[in-house]
């Protein structure tokens, strides 16, 4: 990287950490800061769920599986497209309609305080690893492009780079700082964010390397055998199958994803919501996976993780590999920070306001939560730094999501729409999905002379995600067979008198969405200016590129400025005579 990359790096944190801090000032209360009081626009809410689940695992995950297998990988990624249209026709409108403030507390009313701790501690335990998972892929990107002297204490002995424990801490810490400071509009804004830097420089990153490697034609022609099949080795249309159904419960399921449509106004909304995810992930695959497969042909020698970062930054001018480096950032931090700012609220109203101290201000809460985040963000840092003694960022996101991802999310949408089952669902159900991801990983040996053990191990990809799907369903329909009797806590889900007291005592405020919305067309206009200045430090052959880009940031703010209006607010005694 080139000084004016490192300049655009610290511009662009400085940005974040100013938008952060400016964030705070609305995070007065707990259901600011966690639920921003209902009031996201679902474009915003959609754009956030779609850059959590696009985080930078996804650039050296599915982009070292694009660089191997090619189309494959577009393949895979575009179930999550299927399965976001499934979860905004049955299951979105359904979270949007319970009028919480944290998943903590449907769990609370439908299977008791058990599940509640259950949840937070275990689930989070899991989340942990995955976002450890994130950040280590982050750390990859940056580690390969920051090269430093010879010797240099924070240097990696065998490259030069900066060492990959290094790029953790730093880029861990940075992340954290701006979740615990901004809450969840300052989750929702950096994913507005880096949607669209991100998606601009891939826009100009596709072309550059098409024309190193002879344009389409010269792809379709040298690209090697197999490498445009949707499906290939360990990824076949049964694994597809099966990941579209994890996908559906993943995304229905987890709690960054219900945050999303808890943080809408309306159900309807919260099905725009998912509905513009489910059209994200069916669209743009294609064009993100491209960079890593156009790369093959240009290095068949690459590393596989960073073959992405390496492909973009063979094209790009100087400058903007160092934006394309922060909006990376930015995808890992959207990831990271939403998880956070999940678990933190389920410590802070869930375990610490319910148990601990129901007596707690808004101010003392706001503090829990942010402590909470704090020490949450340590233990992924830690996670982080273990990631390759687990096998690498693609064996864990495999394994998890294949074997567990279900088991933990299940019960939850089961409840909603189930009667039958308790509480110790959750117990069981969970529990002998463990105890089965456990055999798997470590019981079935690699070599056997068994037709079964082989059978197995030649699809091992699609029998861990079918096993991962069936011991939860199994487990929960036995449980739903046996019961005779409808659990309270499902009637009481289902109470209208419940629903409706939480409804009205929500006051909502139309412009509190009006601020951030502005904030983001403002935040894109300085980024623009950013790369207008740029244009000085640059070689005149690459000029044009970057002013156009430059260019398009600027248009995509002055469109958002013009279009979001200041809401015209109704005095309160017009809506008490409305009303009355």
């Amino acid at each position: 990287m080139q000084p004016i990359d490192y300049f655009v790096l610290l511009v662009y944190g400085a940005g974040i950490l100013l938008v952060g801090s400016m964030l705070s000032k609305k995070n007065k209360t707990t259901e600011d800061m966690f639920a921003v009081k209902k009031q996201s626009p679902w474009w915003l809410s959609g754009l956030s769920s779609f850059m959590s689940a696009f985080s930078a695992g996804t650039f050296v995950v599915w982009g070292g599986i694009a660089y191997k297998s090619g189309l494959v990988a577009v393949s895979i990624l575009m179930c999550s497209g299927i399965s976001s249209f499934i979860v905004g026709r049955f299951i979105a409108t359904k979270w949007a309609s319970l009028g919480i403030v944290t998943v903590g507390e449907y769990l609370l009313i439908r299977f008791g305080r058990g599940s509640v701790q259950f949840y937070t501690w275990i689930g989070m335990l899991f989340k942990i690893i995955a976002m450890g998972v994130a950040l280590y892929s982050f750390a990859v990107l940056v580690s390969s492009l920051i090269h430093l002297s010879p010797g240099h204490w924070l240097a990696d002995p065998a490259t030069g780079n900066l060492s990959i424990p290094t790029a953790v801490v730093i880029s861990g810490a940075l992340m954290l700082v701006y979740a615990v400071s901004g809450g969840l509009w300052a989750v929702l804004i950096i994913d507005a964010i880096q949607f669209v830097v991100l998606t601009a420089t891939v826009m100009f990153v596709v072309p550059l390397c098409l024309s190193k490697v002879g344009g389409i034609s010269g792809f379709l022609a040298h690209a090697p055998e197999g490498f445009l099949a949707p499906t290939g080795g360990a990824f076949t249309w049964l694994f597809l199958l099966g990941w579209v159904i994890v996908h559906t419960f993943k995304l229905g399921g987890e709690w960054v994803f219900i945050q999303r449509f808890l943080a809408v106004s309306s159900p309807a909304n919260a099905r725009k919501a998912s509905y513009l995810f489910g059209t994200l992930y069916l669209i743009s695959p294609i064009i993100w996976m491209l960079p890593p497969m156009l790369y093959r042909l240009i290095d068949p020698a690459a590393l596989p993780e960073k073959a992405y970062i390496l492909a973009c930054a063979s094209v790009l001018p100087a400058g903007m590999i160092g934006l394309l480096l922060a909006a990376m950032f930015s995808s890992a931090a959207s990831y990271i920070d939403g998880e956070v700012n999940v678990y933190a609220g389920a410590i802070t109203n869930d375990v610490y306001k319910s148990f601990i101290n129901p007596q707690a201000s808004e101010k003392k809460l706001v503090m829990i939560g942010r402590v909470s985040s704090f020490l949450i963000g340590g233990l992924i840092i830690s996670i982080a730094l273990m990631v390759p003694y687990f096998g690498g960022a693609e064996q864990v996101i495999l394994t998890i999501t294949g074997l567990l991802v279900v088991a933990m999310v299940l019960p939850v949408l089961w409840g909603l729409y189930f009667g039958k089952i308790r509480q110790n669902a959750v117990w069981i159900s969970t529990g002998a999905s463990m105890i089965a991801a456990i055999f798997c990983k470590y019981f079935i040996p690699k070599t056997s002379a068994s037709p079964a053990v082989i059978y197995y191990n030649q699809h091992r990809q699609e029998m861990e995600v079918m096993i991962g799907l069936m011991v939860p369903v199994v487990c929960l329909l036995i449980l739903e067979l046996s019961s005779r009797t409808i659990s309270k806590g499902f009637l009481q889900v289902k109470s209208e008198t419940l629903l409706n007291a939480k409804r009205e005592s929500a006051k909502s405020d139309a412009t509190i969405a009006y601020f951030p919305a502005r904030l983001l067309g403002f935040s894109i206009g300085a980024l623009s200016l950013l790369m207008f200045g740029i244009l000085i430090f640059s070689d005149s052959s690459v000029r044009g590129l970057i002013a156009l880009f430059a260019g398009s940031l600027l248009t995509i703010s002055l469109i958002i400025i013009r279009t979001v209006k200041k809401p015209v607010q109704i005095p309160e005694k017009h809506l008490t005579l409305k009303n009355a």
